[in-house]
């Protein structure tokens, strides 16, 4: 833990008030844990997000530090009552999609293991995707696994990008990107069926910009029509969704729905995340 300290850990706090008796406001606490970042969330029992806390360190040092995620783990105060988190959602840059008629746990393995460089020790978990009739395999640290499982064994596993992945109400194409630090997580549907999923590096606005103008000619797609949702993990990222609206005005990014002053409208994209997971989880 050491070395993260001493490399100027990150970390950013959001809270709905500063009462003392906000934590014991605090019902149920849901994780996203990403390379080199954690991102918990505390809610009320009837689901009101009450409190944020993003730590994350920096890019040059090794991707799964696992004494980073065992100090935040022991001494998040949030994390203090283990049973009141029910769900860690892993954002595992390794992951595919097979189709459930195709779908076969031992073959489904050995073609992740073609796609990706998946390490020994790695776990590969599979998550069943109902509507789309698939099922997404990503991989993730055995390490992290057994470390999660060790601190929150009543919760439950799930990839960031599941509530990404849910039939839409409406017929039009509709692309949902989650931004992390370097990288995004984006999936396509048009007329309420699965065409695209996939996650990529990102260095500049620009970058996601010209993945998601590509995707829309090679899918035929106005781009002009395209329904863009981002969310994004902390709010330092929130420059980015802010420069994307250059090249598409009509952006959602849970912003457009705050009423509150400039921290609120900081932590937009962070908040519209967080409460897209609640309701997935």
């Amino acid at each position: 833990m050491s070395e993260v300290i001493n490399n100027n850990l990150n970390q950013q706090v959001y809270s709905i008030h500063n009462s003392d008796q906000l934590l014991n406001q605090v019902d149920r606490v849901i994780c996203v844990l990403m390379p080199r970042g954690l991102l918990i969330a505390g809610f009320s029992d009837n689901g009101g997000l009450l409190l944020v806390r993003h730590s994350d360190y920096k890019s040059d040092l090794p991707i799964w530090i696992l004494d980073f995620y065992e100090h935040q783990f022991l001494n998040e105060p949030i994390l203090a009552d283990t049973n009141k988190v029910t769900s860690v959602f892993i954002a595992s840059d390794k992951s595919y999609i097979v189709p459930e008629v195709l779908y076969n746990e031992e073959t489904a393995s050995e073609w992740m293991k073609k796609i990706h460089f998946i390490e020994i020790n790695e776990t590969i978990t599979a998550y069943p995707l109902r509507d789309d009739k698939a099922v997404l395999l990503y991989a993730w640290p055995s390490a992290i696994e057994s470390l999660v499982n060790r601190y929150f064994g009543k919760a439950r596993f799930l990839p960031l990008s599941a509530y990404q992945l849910q039939k839409p109400k409406v017929n039009n194409a509709t692309v949902t990107c989650c931004i992390t630090a370097d990288a995004v997580f984006a999936t396509l549907y048009d007329n309420k069926t699965l065409y695209w999923h996939q996650y990529f590096h990102y260095k500049t606005a620009e970058d996601i910009a010209y993945q998601i103008k590509l995707l829309c000619t090679q899918n035929e797609i106005d781009a002009d029509t395209l329904q863009l949702h981002c969310t994004v993990t902390n709010r330092s990222l929130g420059r980015i969704v802010s420069d994307l609206t250059q090249y598409f005005p009509e952006l959602k990014s849970g912003i457009e729905n705050i009423h509150g002053g400039e921290n609120e409208q900081n932590w937009g994209g962070t908040l519209y995340l967080l409460q897209q997971l609640y309701a997935c989880a």
